[in-house]
């Protein structure tokens, strides 16, 4: 009997240039609005509790800005016998200015105004509007690098944390997941709740029909995966074996190993979908878990060096 994951495949690529066609159509924010804008993202950065140190570039269609951070933190002792050390965090040291970076560096680039209106709005949060299915795919807002800079993964990781929290105004980070502020990745429809190097927290829907990683080339994958299901009833193929998905049940899903899912049903397929790192990270022959080994082995280095202090 064929598998029922070779029947149906959404065409999430076409989906991808009617959104963003759609969105190019519109007029752009003019440069007083979008410096104003700016201004207050980095006024609420300013204490925000997760701000790193950071020298970065901000270009909105061809308009440039670059922004300093520099972190403020404070220790103080806690507990009845002040055996713990808890810290305030910020006001940080900001600045923004208009123009390029001085020195090249990385920087977040708006292809299209009105991404950097909707993300300004809440109606996008900043890791769902730069989600790609593969390295490949064109989005309209994404980290890059300056002519004369190359990134390392060291300055990649600080990115991913610096666009999770920079774009976002409210001292309470609300995110909020539906249909309507999705965006189409690996066949389903995602909104990215949390990003940083080595997770990746997303909500997902597949509609009736829908399937994701039903194209050759993203059924596996490099890293684990982990799924939720809070809602609805499909199907997956894992490996060789074929489940019934329902709410209350999660999927681990290894290194290398298939994983497509499917929804035949009228009811949307929701769930959370959790990333452990970048696939780019492991293509040219490290593994997941050779990094994971590095990774522990850190943590004994940097407990012996606290310690020492």
């Amino acid at each position: 009997m064929q598998s029922f994951f070779l029947k149906k495949t959404l065409r999430y690529a076409g989906l991808c240039c009617l959104f963003f066609g759609s969105l190019n159509a519109q007029q752009p924010a003019g440069e007083p609005a979008i410096e104003s804008l700016l201004e207050e993202f980095v006024e609420s950065y300013r204490h925000d509790p997760m701000a790193l140190d950071a020298d970065f570039g901000i270009r909105v269609g061809e308009l440039w800005w670059h922004v300093r951070v520099r972190r403020a933190e404070h220790p103080y002792a806690a507990g009845k016998q002040n055996q713990y050390t808890f810290h305030d965090f910020g006001p940080h040291t900001i600045s923004l200015e208009s123009g390029p970076p001085p020195v090249p560096t990385w920087f977040f680039r708006f292809d299209d105004p009105e991404i950097f209106r909707k993300i300004s709005s809440g109606e996008l949060t900043a890791s769902t509007a730069a989600a790609r299915s593969t390295g490949a795919d064109y989005v309209t807002f994404d980290l890059a690098d300056m002519e004369g800079f190359s990134s390392t993964q060291q300055h990649t990781a600080l990115g991913y944390l610096t666009m999770e929290h920079f774009w976002k105004k409210d001292p309470a980070e609300v995110t909020r997941f539906n249909r309507d502020s999705s965006l189409p990745s690996h066949g389903a429809q995602i909104v990215s709740l949390y990003t940083m190097k080595d997770k990746r927290i997303s909500w997902f829907t597949l509609g009736q029909e829908e399937a994701a990683n039903a194209d050759r080339g993203l059924d596996k994958s490099q890293i684990p995966n982990l799924i939720i299901i809070t809602k609805g009833h499909g199907r997956a193929q894992i490996g060789e074996q074929e489940l019934e998905l329902e709410p209350g049940m999660s999927v681990f899903i290894g290194p290398y190993v298939k994983h497509v899912f499917y929804n035949p049903n009228p009811e949307p397929l929701e769930g959370i979908l959790v990333l452990y790192g970048d696939n780019i990270d492991y293509a040219t022959g490290q593994s997941y878990p050779a990094f994971l080994e590095a990774e522990y082995a850190f943590y004994g280095e940097n407990q012996r060096e606290v310690e020492q202090e």
